[in-house]
C-alpha cells in the first residue's frame, strides 16, 4: 500500500546511512545512492514526486501473486473482448516530456497521483545478467510542483539560468562525508507558474550542472495523457486516487513493463482510510526489484530487514498479463472494496489490453 510504502522507504534510506559491515559492495556508493533516495522521500509528504524504487515497489506485490480464495489454484484465465471502444478517464499524466537526453537515456517511467505527485524519470544502464537496472544505474528525475519547493536541511541555492524561465537556480545539497559527495539538482519556474525540479545520477560528476541545465532547456510542459495496458469498468464509488505508475522496459528489463494504480478510501488525503491497488505485468516477468531479484542484497548492503508479510493478492492471467488486486483485511475502516463484490469483484471489471501498446488505451476508468 501506498502509504506503507513511503515509511518502508524512508526506513530503507535511514538504513543506508548507518554503519554497514564489511562487504563486496562498494558501501559508499550504496550510501549516497540511499541518500538521494531518502531526499526524494522527503519531498514525498509536501507535494513532490518520489524515486523510481517507489514505483517498482508498488507493482512488486502483483507479481507472481495468486487468489488466496483459491489455495492451489492457477489464476483464472479470461480474455479481452476485441474492439471495444472504451470511455473513462485515465489517472496517469506526464507532467513534461524530454526533448533532449544523455547518450543512451530513455525515458524509463511515469507517475502522477495526490500521494506522491507527478515525475517523468529517465534512466540507463542495465545490469548484463538480469536486464534490470544496476544498483549504480544513471538516472534523472523531474517533478513538477504546483509551488516553488521548499529548501531541506543542508540544502543551499546556487544561480542558474534555464530558457524561458525567470526564476531558476542549481540545489545543492551538501555531502556528508569524503565518501558521499554533495548533490546538485536544478529547479525553475515554468511560464505557466509551476515549477520543476531536476535531480540525476549522471557521469561524469564534473559535468553534471552542464548536463542538469541542458536537459531542463529541452523540457516540455505539457500533460500528456499515457495509455495504460487496462481498463477498468466500475471503480468503487467513494475513493480517492494515491498514484498511478508506468514502468517502461529500461526500469523492469527490456521488453517489459509493469503498471499499477493505488487507491484509498474517502477523500482526506494521502495517508488515510484504507487502501487497495491493482497491479499489472506481463505474465511470467521477473520481479522489477533488485533486492527481491537477489535476496541477499540488502544484507550485502548491511540493511536491516525484517520479513514482510505479503499483501493478499487476487489475480488473473489475461490476454499475456498478469493482473492483480491488493487489498489487506488487515488495514482498519471499512472496505472500500464491499460495494462490488471485494477483490475479486473488483478484478472481474478489468479488461486486459495485452502487451500490444497499440491496443492500450488513454480511457482507462469508468
Amino acid at each position: 500500500m501506498t502509504h506503507d510504502l513511503k515509511t518502508s522507504l524512508d526506513d530503507l534510506a535511514e538504513a543506508e546511512y548507518a554503519g554497514a559491515p564489511l562487504s563486496t559492495v562498494d558501501i559508499g556508493k550504496a550510501r549516497a545512492e540511499g541518500r538521494r533516495r531518502m531526499l526524494t522521500a522527503r519531498l514525498a509528504p509536501i507535494g513532490g514526486g518520489v524515486a523510481v524504487v517507489a514505483a517498482c515497489a508498488l507493482v512488486v506485490n502483483g507479481l507472481g501473486g495468486t487468489s488466496p480464495a483459491k489455495p492451489g489454484s492457477s489464476p483464472q484465465q479470461t480474455s479481452a473482448a476485441a474492439g471495444h471502444t472504451f470511455t473513462g478517464t485515465d489517472p496517469l499524466t506526464a507532467p513534461a516530456k524530454f526533448g533532449w537526453l544523455p547518450d543512451g537515456f530513455q525515458t524509463s517511467a511515469r507517475m502522477a497521483g495526490a500521494d506522491y505527485g507527478y515525475s517523468v524519470t529517465a534512466s540507463a544502464k542495465l545490469h548484463a545478467a538480469t536486464g534490470i537496472l544496476a544498483a549504480d544505474a544513471y538516472n534523472v528525475v523531474l517533478l513538477k510542483w504546483a509551488a516553488e519547493p521548499p529548501l531541506a536541511a543542508g540544502q543551499s541555492k546556487a544561480p542558474a539560468s534555464v530558457t524561458g524561465s525567470s526564476n531558476a537556480y542549481y540545489l545543492v545539497t551538501a555531502g556528508d562525508t569524503p565518501s558521499i559527495p554533495s548533490e546538485v539538482g536544478l529547479t525553475w519556474q515554468t511560464a505557466s507558474g509551476s515549477w520543476f525540479s531536476l535531480t540525476g545520477n549522471l557521469q561524469p560528476r564534473s559535468d553534471l550542472k552542464a548536463q542538469l541545465l541542458k536537459i531542463a532547456d529541452s523540457v516540455r510542459a505539457e500533460d500528456t495523457a499515457v495509455a495504460l495496458p487496462i481498463h477498468i469498468e466500475g471503480m468503487p464509488a467513494d475513493v480517492t486516487l494515491g498514484e498511478t505508475n508506468l514502468n517502461d522496459p529500461l526500469t523492469v528489463g527490456s521488453g517489459g513493463f509493469t503498471a499499477g494504480m493505488s487507491y484509498h478510501s474517502g477523500n482526506a488525503g494521502p495517508g488515510t482510510g484504507r487502501y487497495f491497488s491493482i497491479t499489472v505485468a506481463p505474465t511470467g516477468q521477473k520481479d522489477p526489484d533488485p533486492v527481491h531479484a537477489d535476496p541477499n542484497l540488502a544484507a550485502k548492503l548491511g540493511i536491516p530487514v525484517q520479513k514482510a508479510v505479503p499483501t493478499p493478492n487476487t489475480c488473473k492471467d489475461s490476454e499475456g498479463l498478469h493482473i492483480c488486486v491488493q487489498d489487506d483485511p488487515a488495514q482498519s475502516g471499512p472496505d472500500p472494496l464491499a460495494s462490488v463484490g471485494g477483490a475479486q469483484g473488483l478484478l472481474d471489471r478489468i479488461t486486459s489490453l495485452g502487451t500490444n501498446r497499440a491496443n492500450w488505451t488513454t480511457h482507462v476508468v469508468n
